[in-house]
């Protein structure tokens, strides 16, 4: 499958971005711990990072998941922002990283 990033007209890539863009920075930490395997920015800022997202398959009731060492989201194409905004907050809720402390 190929990657959605570079589909700037998707809708989903639109609506995690908008999803992104309103959660609380408890979230947002959780997100970025989620998709990164650390859940604060790196030392040169955010503009340093490369992030990708990734399609993974049609619409689905799969979570979203990630390759935290590559720093690679990958998405469902789900058919609704209220199905990705569901599915994002369950995977970032239940992360539980590699369990170490």
């Amino acid at each position: 499958s190929s990657g959605i990033n570079a589909e700037y007209g998707s809708p989903v890539v639109k609506w995690f971005w908008e999803v992104a863009h309103a959660m609380t920075d408890e979230d947002k930490s959780k997100l970025l711990a989620f998709a990164t395997g650390c859940g604060r920015a790196p030392v040169g800022g955010m503009g340093e990072m490369r992030f990708i997202i990734v399609k993974n398959g049609g619409d689905s009731e799969r979570l979203p998941s990630a390759h935290t060492c590559f720093n690679v989201l990958l998405l469902p194409e789900y058919s609704t922002l209220e199905k990705l905004r569901e599915k994002l907050y369950k995977a970032i809720q239940h992360f539980e990283g590699f369990g170490m402390i």
